[in-house]
């Protein structure tokens, strides 16, 4: 038996060959652009679910001070990366923050503001200076910048950093 020639499938082979490279690389141009608008779509659902545990908690305090304007009901967090770190900043880190620095800062919820304007130092020290570990994988210091409290509003503008332990 014979082997035939390829010389009659050269035009035919190259072609299969451009074709299927095209294959591959418009493949790999579409995962990427599918990549992206996941990572934007991840990011955006972090944000609505803080918004959301926010409002919930928000809407509790609210109807359980409604009557009582002289109570903490709304708790709001601000939050920033440091200006030296601004360029490795990541939204999914900076929603985790808030988070946590959220649940941490709530127990205020129900104090009288007239404490909170007497002693602000005590409140903003439940945070400021506080190391979350593991956040995404690396260590983040909270400075608080500023705490005001407007009406039954208590808001938090914090600074995020990453925190490197002191060499030993």
């Amino acid at each position: 038996m014979r082997v035939p020639s390829f010389v009659r499938y050269r035009n035919l082979l190259s072609g299969t060959g451009i074709f299927l490279a095209g294959m591959i690389v418009g493949a790999a141009v579409f995962l990427s652009i599918y990549q992206e608008h996941l990572s934007i779509l991840h990011e955006r659902v972090g944000e609505l679910s803080n918004q959301n545990k926010t409002l919930q908690d928000s809407l509790e305090g609210l109807n359980k001070y409604k009557q009582n304007q002289q109570y903490v009901g709304r708790i709001k967090v601000v939050a920033e990366f440091a200006p030296k770190e601004a360029d490795k900043a990541d939204a999914n880190v900076l929603n985790e923050l808030k988070r946590l620095v959220y649940e941490d800062i709530k127990l205020t919820s129900g104090k009288p503001v007239s404490a909170v304007r007497e002693a602000p130092d005590i409140f903003s020290n439940l945070v400021d200076k506080k190391v979350y570990r593991n956040v995404y994988g690396k260590n983040y210091q909270i400075a608080v910048r500023y705490l005001m409290v407007i009406q039954t509003e208590l808001t938090l503008y914090i600074s995020c950093s990453e925190f490197a332990p002191p060499p030993t």
